[in-house]
């Protein structure tokens, strides 16, 4: 456990995952991907009258609704993208919610061999005086999505 600052904590989570560092790279540009690694622990689904598209782009703020296994809803989330960075394999979004008034992510792909990678996300969490319970649900979700990740490029 990493605390930033007395109200910020921050959660990095890694794993090896056997793929090439260009395949890791284009599924994390899908934003079907988020929805498919999150899922079933948590559903996303978007605010906007128009559905989610089909990559991330910079800039760009997304308004989801989100679900507990699809049925205890958690209220707004926001994804705004602020990097993707193709050279050094990262990108950075600043989010926020009903129940996290700071979640900036990053995610981040190393190359380990041809055939391996190391995939790392790194969490800063600000929730008042749920910072703590919500750090602690990071672990358990980011650790659920580094599996599902696993399994998804396996296929």
């Amino acid at each position: 456990m990493q605390a930033l600052s007395k109200n910020i904590m921050k959660a990095t989570i890694s794993t090896t995952i056997s793929t090439s560092a260009e395949q890791m790279w284009n599924e994390l540009q899908k934003v079907s991907s988020l929805v498919h690694v999150a899922s079933p622990l948590l559903i996303f689904k978007s605010q906007d009258k128009y559905p989610l598209p089909e990559q991330w782009h910079i800039g760009q703020e997304y308004a989801l609704s989100v679900f507990i296994f699809g049925i205890i809803p958690l209220g707004k989330h926001v994804i705004k993208i602020i990097k993707i960075d193709a050279q050094n394999m990262q990108i950075l979004s600043n989010e926020y919610g009903v129940l996290t008034r700071t979640w900036n992510h990053l995610i981040k792909v190393e190359k380990d061999t041809d055939y391996k990678i190391r995939y790392t996300d790194e969490i800063e969490i600000k929730a008042g005086m749920l910072t703590i319970a919500i750090w602690l649900f990071a672990q358990i979700f980011y650790r659920h999505r580094q599996k599902r990740w696993k399994k998804l490029i396996g296929r």
